[in-house]
């Protein structure tokens, strides 16, 4: 039987709150239902979003050549592996890795016990070794790997690190009971959760679909847009009175830091250049400074994008990435309290320094798991919009172009939802100025339109106050300025605390009860992942995430999916 399985409300809760992936700003605040349908197929892979990228599976190439060996569905995904004990009951799947090993979680193994038998199409064989992670007393670790006795066909699947961004469709294959030759479950990923972050939140697309549960522990985890391998699956969430189709995964980087021997079977772009473990460390020199960015991490409903750091502070930004990378085995344990990011809490740290700007696109394209095409260049691609993610990058002011990295590459980032750290190494440098500009603006644009949400007396004067900071951030320095900012932060914060529920415009929430209707209709006629569907209800449920919301647009958006449903041509 499952050992890891979540059942209490208030765990529920923290799994569902904790961050460690990135989203939009207004998309971290939608409830796990809201989270639900209206993305890729899992048998029919959609084209790359980008113009002229060609298409995952058909000679892209991802990072280090992730995609020279994976197989897509459509191959049969042969490396999927059941796990059974000496009478033939199943108690989980697993990932073949190679012709001669099988990953697998280790609450799998340890209740079948020492006759582990894995089964591939008609092939067995037997666990003559294994290297485990029990699950430890925290709940972490679970992770197995299996030596057998014989050799599987095929030559195993190729394990991804890259970064999981929210909504991303996957699919998982398990061995449910009374489902004897397995069955599919389509997921989108979530945030960072479980024991420490380790995990990943997986909710399911729909209630009439297949639900993750007992018998899909230590199945692969499949990204829909590449063919990925992203982790294993974990852990089910348990409700006594209903599934609630939420599930967790491990996700390679983990399993990584508990067993380095899979590392040969993973490609991919680590989230980290080596420059940045290489200078981290654990203790905490500048406590002002570790807290700051700790806290902005992990505020990112709050709207803000960019936050600088400079000169010696920036000590305290390596030890940051150090202690949130999955694979990094630096430890805090006495840390001053507020200090201490979550894991996972940042996808990817680069150098910029003597870098090209597309040099630096390019690092975080490949991280996001994108492939790129040398005839338009990363930087086109980041400009066209890749996935959100928390993203460091140090340096700015040593690259090749600063300027150019930054209105090319970091702007079109933010602008598309990804949040960014950004390192200076020189207090003078003109580029820290307009980065230092860029910064005020945007925390002030989120602030203020969180105001505007609430037209009161308060929010009024608020309003003016936000238009007296940016008079006075064009005249003061940064260390003067930041401490006012932080201080009229809270100020917001106090009012959107002290909000009333009903303040949200009510026909956002009309639209959104029409959406789904019309949404549970094209589930019950089968026509849900029609593609442009698809496309219309992920435009849709932007638009009503978006903050302010664009009601008119709202309002066209959902009548067009409601058209498409109803296949009725537009008068």
């Amino acid at each position: 039987m499952e050992r890891i399985s979540i059942a209490a409300a208030s765990s529920w809760h923290s799994q569902t709150t904790t961050r460690g992936v990135p989203r939009s700003p207004a998309s971290r605040r939608v409830q796990v239902n809201r989270i639900a349908v209206g993305h890729t197929p899992p048998f029919a892979p959609f084209e790359g979003l980008i113009p002229g990228v060609p298409r995952a599976g058909r000679g892209a190439s991802y990072g280090r050549g992730v995609g020279a060996g994976q197989r897509r569905l459509s191959d049969g995904e042969q490396w999927r592996v059941r796990l059974v004990d000496a009478e033939g009951r199943t108690h989980g799947a697993g990932v073949q890795l190679g012709q001669r090993h099988v990953l697998t979680c280790a609450h799998v193994v340890s209740d079948i016990g020492d006759d582990v038998v894995v089964q591939v199409g008609s092939t067995t064989a037997r666990a003559v070794g294994r290297k485990s992670v029990p699950v430890l007393p925290d709940r972490r670790g679970d992770v197995a790997l299996l030596e057998l006795d014989r050799e599987l066909p095929g030559a195993g699947a190729v394990l991804s690190r890259m970064a999981v961004s929210w909504d991303r469709a996957v699919h998982v294959f398990g061995f449910p009971a009374k489902v004897g030759d397995g069955v599919y479950a389509r997921t989108v990923l979530a945030g960072a959760a479980g024991p420490g972050s380790e995990w990943i939140q997986m909710n399911a697309r729909s209630t009439v679909e297949q639900r993750v549960r007992r018998g899909f522990s230590g199945g692969g985890v499949v990204d829909e847009q590449t063919g990925a391998v992203l982790g294993i699956v974990v852990s089910e969430y348990k409700d006594s009175t209903q599934p609630a189709g939420l599930s967790w995964m491990i996700p390679v980087e983990t399993i990584v830091s508990h067993l380095p021997d899979v590392d040969r079977w993973v490609t991919g772009e680590s989230a980290a250049d080596e420059v940045f473990s290489g200078k981290a460390e654990p203790g905490v020199t500048r406590v002002g400074v570790a807290k700051a960015l700790a806290d902005w991490l992990a505020r990112g409903d709050r709207g803000d994008v960019v936050i600088t750091v400079v000169g010696a502070d920036r000590s305290e930004l390596y030890r940051l990435v150090a202690l949130s990378d999955r694979g990094s085995r630096l430890v805090s344990s006495d840390a001053p309290e507020g200090t201490v990011p979550a894991v996972g809490s940042i996808d990817l740290a680069v150098d910029a320094a003597k870098r090209t700007a597309d040099q630096v696109a390019r690092r975080i394209v490949r991280r996001a798991g994108i492939a790129v095409d040398d005839r338009l260049g990363s930087s086109a691609v980041v400009r066209a919009g890749i996935p959100p993610m928390t993203v460091v990058v140090d340096g700015v002011d040593e690259a090749v172009h600063p300027d150019g990295l930054l209105n090319d590459v970091l702007r079109p980032l933010a602008d598309h939802g990804t949040r960014l750290i950004l390192g200076f190494r020189h207090e003078s440098s003109p580029s820290l100025a307009v980065a230092w500009a860029w910064e005020v603006e945007q925390r002030l644009d989120g602030l203020t339109r969180v105001i505007m949400r609430h037209p009161d007396d308060r929010a009024t004067k608020l309003r003016q106050r936000a238009t007296e900071l940016r008079i006075v951030a064009k005249r003061l320095d940064p260390p003067r300025v930041r401490p006012r900012l932080e201080k009229f932060a809270r100020e917001v914060a106090a009012i959107e605390a002290d909000a009333d529920p009903g303040d949200v415009p009510r026909e956002l929430h009309e639209q959104e009860k029409l959406l789904g209707v019309y949404l549970s209709e094209a589930v019950k006629r089968r026509i849900a992942e029609r593609a442009d569907l698809v496309a219309l209800h992920r435009t849709a449920t932007g638009l009503l995430r978006r903050s302010p919301p664009d009601l008119t647009a709202v309002r066209d958006t959902v009548l067009a999916y409601a058209r498409a449903v109803r296949q009725e041509e537009p008068k």
